[in-house]
This record gives C-alpha cells, structure tokens and sequence, in this order.
C-alpha cells in the first residue's frame, strides 16, 4: 500500500535492499506472504513505469535485483497455477517492457505463451503487456513485434479477438502494433487479420477512441503489403 502510486516509496524500498528481499520471499515462501510480495513488487514496477529516474536506477539490465525480480516474476508466470498471482506477475513485466534489450526473448517468450492461457483474464493480462513492448513509445518496438510472431503469438492473438469485450479491445491493440511495425509478416496475412480488423464491431470502435486511430493505420500497413504480395504472385505466375 505504500508503494502504490508512490515514486518516493517505490525508491525507498528499493534504496535499502528491498527488491532483493522481496524476490528472495517470492521464491521461497507461499501462500498471503507471497502474494504481498509480489503486490509489493507490481506496485514499484508501476512506479518505475511512469518515472525513468526511478527506472533506469533501479531496473538496471545488469543490476543483480533487478535480475532476481525479473526471474521470480517468469517463475510465477511460467509455474503458478493462481491466475491472481500470474496476472499480478504479467503485469509487473509489463510494467518493466522498456527495460528489456531487444534480444531478451526470454521475458517475451513466456507472455507469448500466456496469451493463448484457458484463463482469459490472465490471456488479456499478457496482451496488455505485450501490447507495451509492441507500442511506438517503446524504441525496440519493431524488434519485439518480430520476436512476438517469431514466437507464435499470432494464433491465440486471433482467438483473443473472438473473447469478451475487455479481450477485443486490448487484442485489437496489439494487433495493431504488429500490423503497423511488421505489416510485412506473411503470418499476419494467413492469420486474416485484414479481414478481422474490417469486420470490427463499430460500436466498439466508438466506445474505445484509441481504436479509431489505430485500425486505419493497421488496415493501410496490411492492404499496402497485401496488394505488393498479390501483384508479385500474379506477375510470377504469368
């Protein structure tokens, strides 16, 4: 509770050793005492998120507190079968996204794999966090992208736009940032997304204004792509 929305908590806790504590607890205990500290740990990485000060300090690439977080977080990702403390956990990594390097495919890697998850609420989790490497405020956004395709996020990403309303819209986010930065992958072309993005629902498209800006441009990157892609195959096989 401290931490929340707290950037002079946040660095408090994290000034004295704490990050490390709260890592080591993670990994070893269970039940209530786990679950606070993994709160503990979502709040600073919110924290961190809207203040770069407090991010590159603390979240430092070879900073051993910050490797130890990042660990337990996959851990749990990977591991938990509590969807409460996996969402917490893909949260946090979300929070974190531009930390990473562009080669660090191994914290997208498992929220590629937790998109297709039987829990929808954690699957929506993963999108939202993803969707935060994939965006164009992130400068390794395009490399991301590349890495979320590579590793096979389209098809659950597709089967995402079919769910609730929650998981339409962060869905239909990321897969516009793929479509934007790799418009090119012939994956987005057999998975339908053209086809997909125009047959959103308009009502949610008016509900969501973010969508308003961002469908059109995914729709243009795709149908730029799709139409050089069918030219080339009709001058071939001519």
């Amino acid at each position: 509770m401290l931490a929340r929305g707290s950037v002079p908590n946040s660095r408090r806790i994290t000034e004295t050793k704490g990050l490390l504590c709260l890592a080591k607890l993670v990994e070893m205990e269970e039940g209530e005492l786990q679950s606070n500290c993994l709160m503990t740990i979502t709040e600073i990485t919110a924290a961190a998120e809207s203040n770069a000060d407090l991010r590159r300090a603390t979240f430092k690439t070879n900073s051993p507190a910050a490797k130890a977080v990042v660990d337990q977080l996959l851990r749990v990702i990977k591991d938990s079968d509590d969807p409460r403390l996996q969402g917490a956990a893909i949260r946090a990594i979300g929070s974190l996204a531009r930390t990473f390097p562009a080669r660090e495919t191994r914290v997208v890697g498992p929220l590629v794999e937790v998109l297709g998850h039987r829990n929808q609420d954690v699957a929506v989790e993963a999108a939202v966090a993803l969707g935060k490497f994939a965006c164009p405020d992130n400068f390794l956004c395009v490399e991301h992208c590349k890495t979320i395709i590579e590793f096979r996020g389209v098809p659950p990403l597709m089967r995402l736009l079919r769910g609730n309303e929650r998981a339409q819209l962060h869905g239909l986010i990321l897969a516009c940032y793929l479509a934007i930065h790799v418009g090119k992958s012939e994956d987005l072309e057999r998975a339908g997304l053209l086809n997909a993005f125009e047959g959103v629902d308009r009502a949610l498209i008016a509900q969501h204004p973010e969508l308003k800006e961002l469908i059109p441009q995914a729709i243009y990157h795709l149908s730029v792509f799709h139409q050089s892609h069918s030219g080339m195959l009709a001058q071939r096989q001519f």
